[in-house]
């Protein structure tokens, strides 16, 4: 196996008074991210079919029911406390999984530029050990750094077919950078070493989407995504390898419940075990996706809206961590206001969750997520 590959799949050995800011973006190509807005946030990240707007960066045919321009983008804090035999500690993060902004094109189509998350490489490992030598022992203090991972720019279409039937196309261009660095300080005289080195990536998928809506209180939503094989090199070696890229399937559906509510469910399937035969020691599983929420609108105007949302996802991980693939479990809150006679928007959401588990994984994080987007229209 090629060096970028071998660095980047490498698991971390347990080690004493180790402080992570990461755990789970540590192993394979990192941890998977969404390009969702707040609101499916909040809704359990259900983002394939969705009334009264879907901002997401999921459902390509989802544009189709935007007849205006418009520009959002959303921010996304998060806190995570981490316990167990490979980490302990507190760490605060923060990143831009979504920006996007769609233009009708005609009455039938509209086009949209995104640029969202894919894999999360960004990580702290801080440790203390002992080397060993033959005619003494010396401790040190060592700390692994990553930065970066491998986000996504797509070019979408989404149109109108009939009156039931609206379909999208995307094609998306993933490409990013992690810059690794290994610091090691020894006790005493002794003098340290640091190395760095930087591993880039770059890869095209394609996304076809479609949403069916018999009546107007259902709307169901389908997704396929597929892509090129991703290029891997070190820029401090020129080593390169190459990986595949995984299939990725997702239905959805969204229920007009009553004229005030709306009850969404999505579920989604990764077929990232195809790149096991390029993470031989590591191992690569299926991720899978389930979620839902509720939205209800207790307050509205004559130009204005008011949304709260209750909802929860469970989400399993592809890389292994600890001999197992890892599980995500996470309850959200949201609220929301239209204003301006649907020109803005403003969304918040919260999460509680979990990620991992001791036993099996050897360290699980709870974390609290905190999602912000705001959107603005024209005429």
């Amino acid at each position: 196996m090629l060096l970028p590959l071998a660095l980047i799949a490498a698991a971390l050995a347990p080690a004493d008074g180790l402080a992570q800011a990461n755990t789970f973006g540590t192993v394979g190509l990192g941890r998977p991210v969404r390009p969702l807005d707040a609101r499916s946030r909040a809704l359990g990240g259900s983002a394939v079919a969705l009334h009264g707007g879907n901002l997401s960066a999921v459902n390509p045919a989802s544009l189709a029911r935007i007849s205006t321009p418009g520009i959002w983008a959303t921010l996304q804090p998060e806190r995570r406390t981490l316990t167990g035999e490979l980490a302990s500690g507190t760490v605060e993060t923060a990143q831009f999984p979504l920006f996007r902004a769609a233009l009708p094109v005609t009455n039938r189509i509209t086009a949209a530029i995104a640029f969202g998350n894919f894999l999360d490489r960004n990580w702290t490992v801080q440790f203390q050990d002992t080397l060993e030598l033959t005619a003494d022992s010396i401790p040190f203090f060592e700390t692994r750094n990553s930065d970066g991972g491998i986000s996504q720019l797509r070019l979408e279409f989404g149109g109108i077919l009939s009156e039931k039937w609206t379909i999208g196309v995307g094609a998306q261009y993933y490409f990013g950078e992690t810059r690794l660095t290994v610091t090691r300080a020894f006790a005493g005289d002794l003098l340290g070493y640091r190395s760095a080195t930087a591993v880039q990536y770059k890869g095209w998928g394609l996304t076809l989407g479609g949403e069916f809506q018999p009546v107007n209180e259902l709307i169901i939503g389908g997704v396929a995504a597929w892509g090129s094989k991703l290029d891997i090199r070190d820029d401090s070696t020129g080593a390169e390898t190459t990986v595949d890229l995984p299939i990725a399937l997702a239905l959805g559906i969204s229920w007009g419940a009553a004229p005030d509510l709306v009850v969404a469910l999505s579920g989604g399937w990764v077929n990232w075990s195809t790149l096991n035969e390029n993470f031989p020691e590591g191992g690569v599983a299926d991720s899978y996706r389930l979620g839902g929420g509720l939205e209800a609108r207790p307050l509205m105007g004559d130009t204005w809206a008011m949304f709260l949302r209750l909802g929860g996802s469970y989400e399993k991980y592809p890389f292994q961590l600890g001999g197992d693939a890892a599980w995500e479990k996470a309850v959200g809150l949201g609220a929301g206001m239209a204003f301006r006679a649907g020109r803005g928007r403003i969304d918040g959401s919260m999460e509680f969750g979990k990620r991992g588990d001791a036993d099996t994984n050897g360290v699980e994080e709870s974390f609290t997520r905190y999602t912000l987007s705001v959107a603005v229209f024209t005429n």
